[in-house]
């Protein structure tokens, strides 16, 4: 993908930050050295991610703390952890990036664990309706391809790894992957055994 200087960079399923981590690591060896203000903007307004676990999350914010990113704010400003403890297919962020690097949780299905009334534990699926979405499914691979094309700016890039044969399933998989291949530039699909 060769991330450039000055580019925001995004994983919306960062686990513990291998992606962010790498794009930093080939900022840094493709560019030293680094003045003062790209090193800010390398440390605390490139890079940015979402996990919804935790515990994972908490191991990627120390990750990143430990290669200096988010660490502080520069010039005595308190630092501002780049990772959002959230569902990121929940919403629309809002914010678009330039790159988007990831590799989403595989399972097909999207399902919710309760308790009903009697004390059963049912499992209900769970679709994903947004807006900014092609199409409706609780298929949680489409779902995370269709929240990637989301979060890219105009002319902005992706690397997505998903399990073989995503895109090529019918009903809400073609609807994807029309739409991907009208809408996008689709420049590599890679199968790997």
């Amino acid at each position: 993908m060769q991330p450039e200087l000055g580019q925001t960079i995004c994983d919306p399923a960062c686990g513990t930050g291998g992606f962010l981590l790498a794009a930093h690591d080939y900022l840094v060896q493709h560019n030293s050295p680094l003045d003062k203000d790209q090193w800010d903007h390398l440390r605390h307004k490139a890079l940015h991610g979402w996990e919804i676990v935790d515990n994972t999350a908490r191991l990627c914010v120390m990750n990143l703390y430990l290669h200096g990113i988010g660490a502080n704010g520069g010039n005595g400003r308190a630092g501002r952890s780049p990772i959002h403890v959230a569902d990121s297919l929940a919403a629309d962020p809002g914010g678009r990036f330039d790159l988007v690097l990831t590799n989403p949780p595989f399972g097909k299905k999207s399902s919710v664990t309760y308790v009903n009334d009697e004390g059963e534990t049912r499992r209900e699926s769970q679709i994903i309706v947004r807006d900014d979405f092609w199409t409706s499914t609780s298929n949680k691979q489409l779902n995370f391809v269709q929240h990637v094309k989301s979060l890219l700016k105009i002319h902005g890039r992706a690397a997505v790894v998903v399990p073989d044969n995503v895109l090529f399933e019918g009903g809400a998989g073609e609807t994807v992957r029309r739409k991907l291949l009208h809408e996008c530039e689709v420049h590599t699909l890679l199968r790997l055994p």
